[in-house]
């Protein structure tokens, strides 16, 4: 999966599982699930968007909310990425034996896509979408509720 569906699946867990540190390694988990689900990466204009999704994440439902903490948890795994795409690695696209996550290194098979690009891109649009609406990030009902609570 890509961080953004990542982060936003791990908010939707968040939601439901409402304490924080086991929202976060539930996020952590389902970050192994989503990476054995095939699927379509879709590269290096994701960065921005999982900044994005996390920033509205903690707008909506706070910075020290399940929801953010389990978003964390399910993008964590790939800051392990980082150091390997700064120093331009050739190996950097994939599975990399110096890497922990047992789906980025050879433990554990990262799927790939079995279907057309498309597919995969717009697979990863519903469930980014889904994972959102799950966690309440798509309404205001929940923002609104928590400045009722500041202001009281």
């Amino acid at each position: 999966m890509t961080g953004s569906v990542h982060a936003a699946i791990g908010a939707a867990i968040g939601r439901f599982v409402r304490n924080k540190p086991l929202a976060f390694l539930a996020g952590v988990a389902s970050h192994f699930v989503g990476d054995i689900v095939p699927h379509h990466d879709v590269g290096p204009i994701e960065a921005p968007i999982v900044f994005g999704t996390m920033v509205r994440i903690g707008q909506q439902h706070g910075w020290d909310s399940p929801q953010f903490w389990g978003a964390l948890g399910a993008i964590c795994p790939d800051f392990e990425h980082i150091p390997y795409e700064l120093r331009k690695d050739p190996r950097r696209h994939g599975p990399m034996k110096e890497k922990f996550f047992p789906t980025h290194n050879t433990r554990v098979q990262h799927a790939g896509w079995p279907l057309a690009e498309h597919w995969g891109v717009l697979m990863q649009i519903a469930l980014y979408l889904g994972g959102l609406y799950l966690a309440g990030t798509l309404s205001n009902a929940e923002r609104g509720s928590r400045n009722a609570e500041k202001n009281a």
